[in-house]
């Protein structure tokens, strides 16, 4: 029996029927291939929107155990035509930050005084932050009487103090966060630390001082700084120190010093999580179990995400124009004037020009003239 030759193929010269079934088989094969692809290209998005969506569910398990405060917010006043006064107000979420002086590390709901206020403006779009601190000091009115704007949470709690911002400055905060001393402290520590500056010897020796006293309130042996070989300095700033640091206060200006060293301790923190981001769990297990917040945890969820993209773009404090004086044998920051400081407010939290107070705030604005015409202090 003969052998078939099975060279045929390579020896015999192909016919056109031949060569068009050879194409319709190239031709399926490539479909075969392309259509194997586009699962891939396909599925590729799909995943990571999964792992997005897992990274999200697992913050918002975290957070979801963090004790929320029960925010009445029928207690909370805006004024009345605040947030028609200012159409681009809407485009922004604001919250009240508040750094509470408990020497125990206890945030109560009433009887802490706030050594840190601050206003972060969010633009809802674009993710960019401004900050704005208040001075402690400050003369407001606190539903109807008159002292430091830092006595508001003592007095009347979140409820309070929101609604004293809000009164005096034409805003429509409903949400806060309340930090205390231990919480910035490991915040610090658990993102390695933060650059600050130290600008003289006398600003060294208070920071030392103050070094010291969390080191006593917080627990933790922190070192105090050295005399440098000149000055200013720069050094990263463990949790104690960095805390001390932004609570340096008798320095030249003062309030206003104490103000925007608080300012750089918060953005120090926020340009440390956003290099090191595989922190922000820990942050979160770690820092927010010691605050107290109005923020439902999908909220919290949503900031949080968002801290990695965000930009603070500036900072500055209120009030923009103001004497320091003391009234009734006690040293307050009167602004000048209410009205007109809250003008310059909007403007640089959402840049409104020519902004119009409320009436509301407008009497506040008069009584508080009152008072500083009385000492002779004049805008």
């Amino acid at each position: 029996m003969k052998k078939r030759n099975l060279s045929y193929r390579n020896d015999t010269p192909r016919s056109a029927s031949w060569k068009q079934a050879d194409s319709v088989h190239r031709a399926e094969k490539n479909q075969k291939k392309k259509k194997g692809c586009l699962p891939r290209l396909v599925l590729l998005p799909v995943i990571l929107i999964l792992l997005v969506l897992g990274v999200r569910a697992g913050l918002r398990y975290t957070l979801g155990k963090v004790s929320r405060y029960p925010l009445d917010e029928s207690a909370v006043v805006i004024n009345e035509g605040a947030r028609e006064s200012d159409k681009h107000m809407g485009s922004y979420q604001n919250i009240a930050l508040f750094g509470v002086d408990s020497q125990d590390n206890v945030i109560r709901d009433t009887g802490s005084r706030t050594d840190c206020i601050i206003v972060a403006s969010i633009h809802k779009k674009s993710g960019k932050v401004k900050l704005m601190s208040i001075y402690r000091d400050t003369y407001v009115s606190i539903n109807g009487q008159y002292d430091k704007i830092n006595a508001a949470y003592s007095y009347g709690g979140p409820e309070l103090a929101i609604s004293t911002i809000n009164r005096n400055l034409d805003l429509d905060i409903t949400d806060f966060a309340t930090v205390n001393f231990k919480a910035l402290a490991d915040a610090v520590d658990i993102v390695g630390g933060i650059s600050l500056t130290v600008q003289s010897d006398k600003e060294r020796k208070n920071l030392n001082d103050y070094i010291k006293n969390m080191n006593h309130i917080n627990g933790g042996d922190s070192p105090t700084f050295e005399k440098p070989e000149e000055y200013p300095f720069r050094a990263v700033f463990d949790g104690n120190q960095a805390v001390a640091y932004s609570r340096i206060r008798y320095m030249e200006g003062g309030d206003h010093a104490r103000a925007g060293h608080q300012r750089l301790v918060v953005e120090g923190l926020v340009r440390a999580v956003k290099k090191k981001p595989w922190k922000l769990n820990k942050l979160i297990n770690t820092v927010l179990p010691q605050c107290v917040t109005s923020l439902s945890a999908g909220e919290m969820t949503g900031l949080s995400t968002r801290l990695l993209r965000c930009k603070i773009v500036d900072s500055q404090a209120y009030p923009f124009n103001s004497q320091d004086e003391r009234y009734g044998g006690i040293y307050y920051g009167f602004p000048l004037t209410a009205a007109s400081n809250a003008a310059s407010a909007h403007e640089y939290l959402f840049g409104t020009s020519g902004y119009e107070p409320t009436e509301e705030l407008g009497k506040i604005s008069s009584k508080i003239e009152v008072v500083t015409d009385s000492i002779g202090i004049y805008p």
